[in-house]
């Protein structure tokens, strides 16, 4: 393994040290937009057409999809694919990450975010309607928040979390066990992960938090 760590898999699997910036941030707004867009679009399958009978099915969806993005975007961009994993390798491992580059990487990870979602829109559109028809749901109304719940982490909607307190509790540790599972998966040190393994064992740890947490804070562990 080489010696700098700035993507999820180790850098000697990695483009030259020196990538054209614009390619990264197409590669993260890519990589962000298509963890996303799966996640979340199975979480739409399962809240608008009842596809799926339970959360570990949805975690799945995202382990796969999480899966995939990485594989797709780490030899370019690194697959940060989420603020809070490019925060923590600007202010750790500084001299593989810039800390110029966090808020581009923030920007191309947002607009990713957002593509997505107006992807799964525009496919469950039509369900989103019919769901919310068969609920009684109003759109804007308190109780709304059920039917957007597909699309965004709501802890107000579970009975199992006490307060915005507590709801930040959980979204920390979710956050800090996600970010300590790619650190500790990339570090030099650590000769028992292969490269190629990297992105499965990243998916692993993000469809775990949310087959643990989800239930509770809709286990968003990422900002974008």
């Amino acid at each position: 393994m080489g010696d700098g760590y700035d993507s999820i898999p180790s850098v000697e699997s990695s483009a030259p040290a020196h990538k054209p910036l614009m390619k990264e941030l197409i590669a993260e707004a890519f990589g962000t937009c298509t963890l996303t867009q799966i996640g979340c679009g199975g979480l739409c399958a399962m809240t608008y057409m009842g596809v799926m009978s339970g959360l570990w099915q949805a975690a799945s969806i995202w382990l796969v999809g999480a899966t995939l993005a990485i594989s797709a975007t780490a030899s370019i961009s690194g697959a940060h694919l989420n603020p809070a994993v490019t925060l923590a390798f600007a202010f750790i491992r500084p001299a593989d990450f810039p800390k110029s580059k966090i808020l581009p990487f923030w920007i191309a990870q947002l607009v990713g975010g957002i593509v997505a979602g107006c992807i799964n829109l525009v496919i469950f559109g039509a369900a989103i309607n019919q769901y919310e028809i068969d609920e009684g749901i109003e759109r804007g109304s308190p109780e709304g928040i059920a039917s957007a719940g597909a699309f965004g982490d709501y802890w107000s909607l579970s009975s199992g979390v006490s307060g915005p307190l507590h709801a930040l509790f959980i979204e920390a540790f979710g956050t800090a066990f996600l970010t300590f599972v790619i650190f500790s998966a990339t570090h030099a040190n650590n000769s028992t992960v292969k490269d190629g393994a990297v992105p499965l064992i990243v998916g692993t740890g993000i469809g775990t938090m949310i087959a643990l947490l989800g239930s509770l804070t809709g286990a968003g562990i990422n900002p974008a």
